[in-house]
């Protein structure tokens, strides 16, 4: 019986060691650490605004671009409106495959109409979760501990593929009056939580947008609201300096959309068609939805094209609804209206107030103004670098994932020209460090296996041994030496004369 026990404590070591294995396999990935970064929206602003105000003004904006990186301007998606660009943002994706194609837009399987104004339908998946990623879910995916949160961001405050970033709560999640400062304080803490940091942050301010509608761009206030985000920024760097995290975090800071002076006028449709043959998304819009009734589909479009002097008539399938990733969607129009620059089309159910001195939504490759600005700083990027081309907006996506080290999922985008800002661009898919996390997790899975299928086999081996041993004693006892079936093999006859030892100890 003693060569018996001993076998099994053999057997229990290679199976301790294939543990010790396993442990050391699991730790070859550290979870404590991942790369950090926030990514900021400006709301409205546009690509030249650093330009019209004083560098003393805007201390903190310069600060991001004298220790980062800028481009010549964002090519961003039509209609250049808040919620389309936002998701083009965080997934990289055109609105015709995220299907966020306005601020408000209907969709006939679900029989519902969205309103980003409409503040539980910001936190409802049907209106987001399109089957494909966003930043928040691909982060997920990475190595180490990752999370995400979102402070107010547009299009980011739901659960996407099963996956729901951290908010601030849906009583302030709809509150765009919360304090700049109170939003960055959320971030700081999401990413300094010491139960479960967080390693990306969206970050929303919702300025110099709503003073460029009331105001116009060329305002005085203007400058004021631009002056109001940059003290934001300042609580921002103060707060990452005291928490030791202003090193080591990158930053992203883009804009949806720009803005233009609304002064040449409005577009009313009511003159040219009759109201009762058609509903739309808005009343009043630069780029208006218009889902006709069947029966009158050709009577608009003839009414339309009649008093189109000031403003472009697309159905659905043109060829510039094409050129401009807006047609493959259910949730898409049979007809699209957009304003020429500076006109606003409205209905006879728009207030008689109505009068903007600002407005967005235009094709942004006939309005340059249209176009956002983009600042970039951090560990990742060149410092006081100027990237002389323009980037589009749907390539933010993949260079944030670039940043934080994970496999995009597929998107429109692409690293072309974002990766000039970066201190090491990516060498491709088959870069030097890809090689060498792979080799890495390809040695350590071989290992692991090695270990495991050695274990196995030893562990038959012994029990066989333990077997036949037994058998052969038992043999011995009855029969006499010449019982053994193995006395011919060394190493079964070195096995039976331990045990004939054992037994004489015994």
């Amino acid at each position: 019986m003693m060569i018996s026990l001993k076998l099994y404590k053999t057997i229990l070591l290679i199976l301790a060691l294939t543990c010790v294995s396993i442990i050391h396999v699991c730790k070859a990935r550290p979870i404590e650490k991942s790369p950090r970064l926030i990514l900021i929206s400006v709301d409205g602003f546009r690509f030249d605004y650093l330009q019209k105000v004083s560098r003393e003004k805007i201390p903190n904006f310069l600060y991001f671009v004298d220790h980062g990186s800028t481009v010549k301007y964002v090519r961003n998606v039509f209609p250049s409106l808040t919620y389309p660009n936002h998701m083009s943002i965080i997934s990289g994706l055109y609105p015709e495959s995220h299907g966020v194609v306005h601020n408000v837009f209907k969709d006939e399987f679900l029989n519902d109409t969205f309103h980003y104004n409409y503040f539980f339908q910001n936190f409802d998946s049907r209106w987001f979760d399109s089957g494909k990623d966003v930043i928040y879910v691909t982060n997920k995916k990475g190595h180490g501990t990752r999370d995400t949160g979102s402070a107010l961001w547009p299009g980011g405050l739901t659960t996407v593929k099963g996956v729901q970033p951290r908010t601030i709560g849906r009583a302030f999640s709809g509150n765009l009056s919360l304090p700049y400062n109170q939003r960055v304080d959320y971030v700081i803490n999401w990413l300094t939580d010491k139960k479960r940091p967080l390693n990306l942050g969206l970050l929303y301010f919702d300025e110099p947008d709503e003073s460029g509608h009331k105001f116009g761009p060329d305002s005085p206030e203007i400058i004021e609201a631009i002056q109001k985000v940059d003290a934001a920024l300042g609580y921002l760097i103060k707060r990452l300096n005291e928490s030791n995290l202003l090193r080591s975090t990158d930053i992203i800071m883009t804009a949806d959309h720009g803005m233009i002076s609304a002064n040449k006028g409005l577009v009313n449709i009511d003159t040219c068609i009759d109201s009762k043959w058609y509903t739309s998304n808005h009343d009043h819009e630069t780029v208006l939805f218009i889902y006709p009734q069947k029966e009158f589909e050709g009577k608009i479009l003839d009414g339309l094209m009649s008093c189109s002097s000031n403003m472009y008539v697309y159905t659905k399938d043109s060829e510039h609804l094409k050129n401009m990733h807006l047609q493959k969607n259910s949730r898409i129009p049979p007809i699209v209206l957009e304003a020429k620059a500076g006109y606003v089309i409205v209905t006879n159910k728009t207030r008689k107030d109505y009068n903007p001195k600002g407005a967005h939504g235009y094709d942004p490759e006939k309005v340059q103004e249209m176009r956002p600005f983009f600042v970039a700083s951090g560990p990742s990027f060149k410092s006081n670098f100027t990237h002389i081309h323009p980037i589009d907006i749907v390539d933010i996506y993949p260079l944030m994932c670039e940043i934080l080290k994970v496999e995009p999922a597929l998107n429109n985008g692409t690293l072309r020209e974002v990766k000039q800002l970066l201190i090491t661009p990516p060498a491709g898919k088959f870069s030097l460090s890809h090689l060498k996390e792979k080799l890495f997790e390809t040695t350590g899975i071989t290992f692991f296996v090695i270990i495991a299928l050695s274990s196995l086999v030893g562990g038959f081996y012994c029990l066989g041994a333990v077997r036949q041993s037994r058998i052969t004693a038992r043999n011995r006892r009855l029969f006499g030496r010449v019982a053994s079936p193995l006395r011919n093999f060394p190493a079964a006859k070195a096995l039976l004369q331990s045990e004939e030892e054992d037994s004489d100890d015994l």
